[in-house]
């Protein structure tokens, strides 16, 4: 099974958006962080293949993006997920995944920092801290043996991609 884990693009600056008194969850991408999440997609249809299933955080800044890697990727599904907000327990994520990840092959997911870095790190080498530096648009292609029995250390590193390499 193939699990992508994807930083969202760059988005406007909390500190500026803060400004407006507005929730963090409506933080929109820049223009920018359109561009690279474009190149990021395209480079990621090359190397993947199909898509089962493309899951995302409710957060605007990550459903912009999660958009963006749809039109190029072309998912069977799309789902928003609670268990990938900034504020989840990247273990809500691998319960979800048990869940509600049915028997996908390939799945996408487009999220946030640092739950995602954690998260790899969990499912890489069962550690609980991230030993990954995932950037804006960054991606960690890992494959596992299966998404119903995702486990600590059971996943094999198959790509850690930053996009200044494009």
């Amino acid at each position: 099974m193939k699990l992508v884990l994807i930083r969202h693009g760059q988005a406007v600056e909390r500190e500026e958006f803060q400004k407006f008194r507005k929730d963090d969850a409506l933080r929109p991408l820049v223009l920018k962080g359109r561009k690279r999440s474009f190149i990021m997609a395209q480079k990621l249809k090359l190397w993947l293949g199909p898509v089962d299933l493309l899951v995302t955080s409710p957060y605007l800044r990550a459903k912009q993006t999660a958009m963006i890697f749809q039109r190029t990727l072309r998912a069977k599904k799309n789902m928003d997920v609670m268990e990938l907000i900034p504020s989840a327990p990247p273990m809500a994520f691998a319960q979800w995944l048990k869940a509600h990840a049915g028997h996908a092959t390939t799945v996408v997911v487009v999220g946030h920092e640092p739950q995602l870095s954690v998260f790899a790190s969990w499912v890489l080498a069962a550690q609980m801290q991230s030993f990954v530096d995932l950037k804006k648009n960054g991606m960690i292609g890992i494959e596992i043996e299966s998404l119903q029995e995702i486990r600590a250390g059971g996943g094999e590193l198959k790509f850690l991609v930053n996009p200044k390499m494009f």
